[in-house]
């Protein structure tokens, strides 16, 4: 294929300088024979384009032109594609927990994850937070759903300075030992101060949740390197974490 079209675009250059040889032949012949015989300008107009356009196809090879073009063209769409994977990387913020969890959950709807490892890092207790965001609680009950329909979940909770807190991650094990799929553990981190908390996507995406005085500030990484990082990251404390067992079925 690419050796009839180079063929082709030979053929045609020279034909092309052949047509451009005969146009200049014809324009010297036209003006020669118009100054002889003392013709008018209107019967010399003629030759005078066709020298002209001689004049211009040969300082604008337009057949060649062309297959620049068209190479010129194909090299920036390889460029441009190039450039796409190298700068496969994207970064959104959430100014509000309200976004933040909106986008979370949206992600698990439109994606379709296979895997989740979340991190909770929080001196209120799961429910305490819900009470004060509802977004939240939209949130960490979807991840529930999602569970409960074959998503698979590591969730790791940092005991907060909350007294209750032991108490809550018990009763929270207890009400979803039916969920097979859904692992939780828990770390002692007594520091009254909320933390970074994370939820990673497979090893695609990334969302990390900062408290900022009283608000809730987010962002999401999609980048499987970035992501990789996260998860070896989360992969050291989970081996190091407390797990919180199923209680027996009756």
């Amino acid at each position: 294929m690419a050796g009839s079209r180079t063929a082709s675009g030979s053929l045609l250059e020279r034909w092309d300088e052949r047509g451009l040889a005969i146009a200049c032949l014809v324009a010297v012949c036209g003006s020669v024979t118009a100054a002889l015989f003392g013709l008018s300008a209107a019967w010399q107009m003629p030759f005078l384009f066709t020298a002209v356009y001689a004049i211009l196809r040969s300082l604008v090879p337009l057949t060649a032109s062309r297959q620049e073009l068209t190479d010129l063209r194909a090299e920036v769409e390889l460029l441009r594609r190039d450039f796409d994977q190298a700068n496969s990387s994207r970064i959104e913020h959430y100014p509000d927990a309200t976004a933040f969890y909106k986008a979370e959950v949206d992600y698990l709807v439109n994606h379709c994850p296979s895997h989740m490892d979340a991190w909770y890092m929080r001196i209120e207790t799961p429910d305490d937070f819900s009470a004060s965001s509802a977004a939240f609680s939209n949130y960490f009950q979807a991840v529930l759903d999602w569970a409960h329909n074959g998503g698979s979940v590591r969730r790791l909770f940092c005991l907060g300075s909350s007294r209750g807190y032991a108490n809550w991650t018990a009763r929270h094990r207890e009400q979803t030992r039916h969920l097979r799929s859904y692992s939780i553990r828990q770390v002692n981190w007594p520091i009254k101060a909320d933390l970074m908390s994370m939820a990673i996507m497979d090893t695609s995406a990334v969302f990390l949740a900062f408290t900022v005085g009283d608000r809730v500030q987010g962002m999401r990484i999609e980048d499987s390197e970035a992501a990789g990082y996260f998860k070896s990251y989360f992969d050291r404390h989970w081996e190091n974490a407390k797990e919180v067992t199923r209680t027996s079925m009756p």
